[in-house]
């Protein structure tokens, strides 16, 4: 071992209670489609963040997303009531999305995702 290894341990009792009988991989499967999906977490992260948008708004904050991929992801987000989408306007059709109470709740989830990311990212791949 070098001198710059380092031993991880794991403190498991600061972690919070897990469910006896939990289908590991049904919920790791069902949590990976959610928001494993390329721009979901990104989309919830901008909702959190700054509040409902409407498409267009949506659009300008993620980098390389076409119209139909933020559709799509937009579309799916609602389906497993992530994500509302309301009509603001008819004329010009304005539409706004926002998270639902569920889709908020993940607010402490994206929260830990970035203060994982900023404790233990490799230093060259920090921005």
């Amino acid at each position: 071992m070098s001198s710059e290894s380092r031993a991880v341990s794991w403190d498991q009792s600061s972690t919070v209670s897990r469910p006896y009988f939990a289908d590991i991989d049904a919920t790791f499967g069902h949590i990976h489609e959610l928001l494993g999906r390329k721009w979901h977490l990104r989309i919830v992260y901008h909702l959190l963040e700054d509040g409902p948008l409407g498409f267009s708004d949506l659009k300008s904050r993620l980098d390389g997303v076409s119209s139909k991929m933020l559709s799509e992801s937009l579309s799916s987000l609602e389906d497993e009531a992530l994500v509302t989408r309301e009509i603001v306007s008819d004329q010009p059709v304005r539409v706004e999305y926002s998270l639902t109470e569920r889709g908020s709740a993940l607010e402490p989830v994206v929260e830990e995702l970035l203060r994982w990311d900023a404790e233990h990212s490799p230093a060259e791949e920090k921005r």
